[in-house]
């Protein structure tokens, strides 16, 4: 719904530009650095708006972009600190296993020692 009215809104705005523009078909006088001379201001009026909408779309993809980027960054390291987690588990888990082992050997080795006594 909200795209909706952004583009009502867009069209609303170029159809009044278009309107201004050609409701003002006078010869001005320009002077841009070196270049000099008197043009419609239809034309000047138009052209200005058309530089105005593309810069507009350029800073727009290229907010885009960078919002893309930093998401895949954030989305990175999310994934490494994940990883480093799962891995420090796993380390744990293992550890955890070798002292479980050690303690079963000491006791195997103990049970045998009772044994050996006893023969």
């Amino acid at each position: 719904m909200l795209q909706k009215i952004r583009w009502f809104l867009s069209l609303v705005a170029v159809l009044v530009v278009i309107i201004v523009a050609f409701q003002n078909q006078d010869a001005v006088p320009l002077t841009i650095l070196f270049f000099s001379g008197e043009y419609p201001l239809t034309l000047l009026l138009l052209g200005c708006s058309g530089v105005s909408f593309v810069l507009g779309c350029l800073m727009t993809a290229w907010r885009i972009r960078s919002r893309h980027k930093a998401q895949i960054a954030r989305e990175s390291e999310a994934k490494k600190e994940s990883e480093a987690k799962r891995a420090e588990a796993t380390a744990k888990e293992t550890s955890s296993t070798k002292k479980k082992s050690v303690v079963g050997n000491e006791s195997a080795e103990a049970s045998i020692g009772l044994d050996q006594e006893a023969t």
